[in-house]
């Protein structure tokens, strides 16, 4: 029969050594049934859990299940750890499990026999099972001797706790001083899905674990290991939260790749000072390179990485980063690169400086501060070594306040801005005004189901410096003040809405004392316009095999015209067509001009929805008619479009065929038929990580309001066999018959390892690909990732995630 004993000792010995940490120890006999009786322990379960061991294969096979079996099920199959993995581990308790401290539990040992001699050794034997708050041991024999200092486990011992488990032949303890050694172990780390073996293991002292002639690796147990690790000593100190390993080399397929006779890192979350996963590659202009990261802990809340990085056609680049953490005044990094003479590009010093810095006062109150200098506007097609950055035209500088959160309804920003422009053909007429400062205001009051209220105001004073003296004139400097107060009332009910605003707008501008002097006009410019809006609609819905709805919708703006010919453009353009813009008074994206109108729109939508909620058919269209002519541009005098008595229709479609294919288009036409702008887009995803995008967008130049643009994308990720696939991106521009970008590229990925290789022809993105000056790139990447110790790069998934639709959804449906 099963013999239950409470004996704290005995398992403070082998739960320390897995657990860190020490417990008091007493010992009771068995029939002091009563004490133990409410944490008895159900034998039946915990056999079940823990079944009879065997070394090596065998122990590792008793935890490594199908990812589709029912154990597996209450684990989280879909970890990233276990991705492109067919099987999981299950250890006795999962990672998310918690245990009581160990000087706080109790501990409950069952087994077939026990002897306790008060005088000698104290022998338990034959299936022992300790079960302690969440921890878990498994012996053959535990002995403890007389003085209860020297506790002995032998027999297939094995230890469970929080999605570890390990086995070893033998355990012997002191626990006094609270230190032993662990022979012939072999282990289990559920949430890495690493297992490994260690020839001896010992704890010297109470924060310190050394680990003699010790495997690890993250294959398959139910195959030969694709790459493993091996080091003669590993060394743990839980004081310095540090790993040391000596005598380490790296195996693929039993053959040693990389050797390092010494390597520290860490152990816990705590940062230190170290180096990081290098990067390599090739491009077409630069040649071979390789950038190795070396982190610097330099105290709790600041910190720094500095990356040397060798491009052979370029020369070394000097790269850095400085993050800080304040205990009141938020928290912000320090970036930039410089690279002197570079070789190809007629030996100009090449350099970028990045400044940001967040702070939240308080719930109403934060702050931020940005600042970014660029050398040149080819620097980040060159340089920059993450794939996924678009380079800005014009590099942003500012400082902001925002209020929020506070008093209901109310949001407030103050801020200062201004831009670097990199491209220095850009004419000064076509660079963006600095705001210094700008303040902007939101109130919105009363009741969302009634009548409502709402201000607006933008102040801002915009400065432009510029030398010609003639061009100043058509490019002044001065303040803005916008001021709105709309009033509006909100009727809405399951079939029909109609809601009417008024509105007051007003305009000041005050020219600066340097543009006055330039000649410009001196007088201040001020206009206000009264503005009403009528918008309406009515719902009918069909129910029966499919939920049918359909929306028609009126809307009527009136406005009359104020001449503001004169009036600068500080910062407005002209608003993009579509569905939604139909149905808005506002014809310009900025607070320069303020709109003359008096047209009405007509529009009407219909859905269609199946019994499973997916919408089968969304259709929108609409146009406008004009009673009178629009006299108020961003320029002087009316064009074309100003004096047409009513739009083009406006279409919006789209579908969803099914689960996995959707297509959608956008199209308008100009009154006399002419294509305004189209697009499509085609995208289906299928249940095992095929992927195919189709895309087609096009704008007619219409000069002042949108500039022309003519191209097809299309991308792709077909599997093909044995978790091989293939996958593409391309971007081709019609307008100048030239692809902009491509990219082909093939991966495979297994439980343990994976491996890509892409090449990549393209464009920086200021480039005018028309110019015969204007260079295509070219680069040739290489990816090696070894799951469990990290990538030596990470650029295709980057670039794949910016690029295609629907990446990260066909990469669960691979791998799951």
């Amino acid at each position: 029969m099963k013999h239950q004993f409470k004996f704290n000792p005995l398992a403070t010995a082998v739960l320390t050594l897995l657990c860190g940490s020490s417990i008091s120890s007493y010992a009771e006999t068995a029939n002091n049934v009563s004490d133990v009786a409410t944490s008895k322990v159900n034998n039946t379960q915990l056999n079940a859990a823990i079944k009879e061991s065997f070394a090596g294969q065998n122990f590792f096979e008793q935890y490594y299940v199908d990812k589709n079996s029912a154990e597996a099920q209450v684990r989280d199959s879909k970890n990233p750890s276990n991705r492109y993995c067919e099987g999981v581990w299950v250890t006795p308790f999962s990672t998310q499990s918690t245990s009581v401290k160990p000087e706080e539990a109790s501990s409950i040992i069952t087994a077939d026999n026990g002897y306790y001699n008060p005088n000698g050794d104290s022998i338990l034997s034959g299936d022992v099972v300790i079960d302690q708050s969440g921890r878990m041991i498994r012996a053959d024999e535990v002995t403890i001797d007389q003085t209860q200092t020297f506790a002995k486990a032998k027999g297939n011992v094995q230890m469970a706790q929080g999605g570890i488990i390990a086995q070893s032949d033998q355990i012997d303890y002191n626990l006094k001083d609270e230190t032993g050694q662990l022979n012939n172990s072999f282990y289990i780390a559920e949430l890495t899905h690493a297992h490994g073996h260690a020839q001896r293991i010992e704890r010297p002292s109470q924060n310190k674990i050394i680990l003699e002639d010790a495997s690890y690796t993250t294959c398959p147990p139910d195959e030969k290991p694709t790459w493993n690790i091996k080091a003669d000593q590993i060394t743990l100190d839980q004081e310095t939260g540090r790993g040391v390993t000596r005598g380490t080399k790296l195996y693929v397929k039993d053959v040693p790749v990389l050797a390092v006779p010494y390597f520290n890192f860490p152990i816990d979350d705590r940062r230190t000072t170290g180096i990081l996963n290098p990067n390599f590659g090739f491009t077409n202009d630069g040649g071979f390179e390789l950038s190795v990261p070396v982190y610097l802990n330099l105290a709790p809340n600041y910190d720094a990485t500095i990356t040397p990085r060798m491009i052979t056609d370029r020369g070394l680049v000097a790269q850095g980063e400085f993050r800080y953490l304040t205990e009141n005044f938020g928290q912000g990094s320090i970036w930039g690169t410089y690279l002197p003479n570079d070789r190809e590009y007629n030996d100009e010093d090449r350099k970028d400086l990045h400044f940001l810095h967040n702070w939240n006062i308080n719930p109403q109150w934060s702050t931020n501060l940005e600042y970014n200098y660029v050398s040149d506007k080819d620097f980040f097609s060159d340089l920059d070594n993450n794939p996924s950055t678009r380079t800005e035209l014009n590099q942003r500088r500012a400082w902001e306040l925002n209020y929020a959160h506070g008093i209901p309804g109310l949001k407030a920003q103050l801020k200062v801005e201004d831009f670097q422009t990199l491209d220095e053909t850009i004419p000064d007429v076509d660079k963006p005004y600095a705001r210094l400062p700008q303040f902007l205001l939101n109130y919105v009051g009363g009741n969302p189901q009634g009548w409502e209220y709402e201000f607006n105001n933008d102040t801002a004073y915009f400065k432009k410096d510029i030398n010609d003296a003639g061009l100043a004139l058509s490019q002044p400097s001065g303040t803005r003040l916008y001021n709105q107060f709309a009033t509006r009332y909100n009727f809405r009910n399951p079939w029909s809405f109609v809601i009417p605003e008024v509105s007051v707008r007003s305009l000041n501008v005050y020219y600066d004392q340097d543009t006055q002097n330039n000649g410009s006009d001196s007088r201040t410019k001020s206009v206000i316009v009264p503005q009403f809006t009528l918008d309406t609609g009515l719902t009918f819905e069909k129910d029966g095999k499919y939920l049918q709805t359909i929306t028609p919708r009126a809307f009527y703006a009136y406005a009359p015209y104020e001449n503001q010919n004169l009036n600068p453009n500080f910062d407005s353009t002209t608003a993009s067509i579509s569905y939604d813009q139909l149905f808005s008074p506002y014809r310009f994206y900025g607070h320069d001009r303020l709109e003359d109108n008096n047209f009405m729109s007509l529009g009407v939508s219909y859905s269609l929805f199946d019994t499973v909620g997916l919408e089968r058919l969304r259709a929108s269209v609409g146009q406008s008619y004009y009673f009178s002519d629009r006299k108020v541009g961003l320029r002087s005098g009316l064009d074309e479009i100003d004096r047409e008595k009513h739009t083009g229709p406006v279409l919006s479609l789209s579908s969803q065929l099914s689960q996995n294919f959707t297509i959608s288009t956008n199209s308008a036409w100009m009154s006399n038929g002419d294509s305004a702008q189209q697009d499509l887009q085609l995208y289906y995803t299928g249940a095992k990580g095929n992927l195919y995008n189709v895309g087609y967008f096009y704008r007619k130049d219409l000069p002042d309001r949108q500039d022309k643009y003519d191209q097809a994308v299309a991308s792709f990720i077909q599997p093909v066999k044995d978790n091989w696939r293939i996958m593409g991106h391309a971007q081709y521009d019609l307008d100048n018959r030239v692809a902009r970008e491509y990219l082909l590229g093939v991966n495979y990925e297994s439980c343990c390892w994976g491996i890509s290789v892409y090449g990549r022809s393209y464009y920086n993105d200021l480039d005018d690909v028309s110019s015969p000056d204007t260079k295509r790139k070219n680069a040739v990447m290489a990816e090696i990732t070894l799951k469990g110790l990290g990538g030596l790069n990470n650029k295709l998934s980057s670039l794949l995630e910016n690029r295609i639709l629907g990446f990260d959804k066909a990469n669960q449906s691979w791998t799951h």
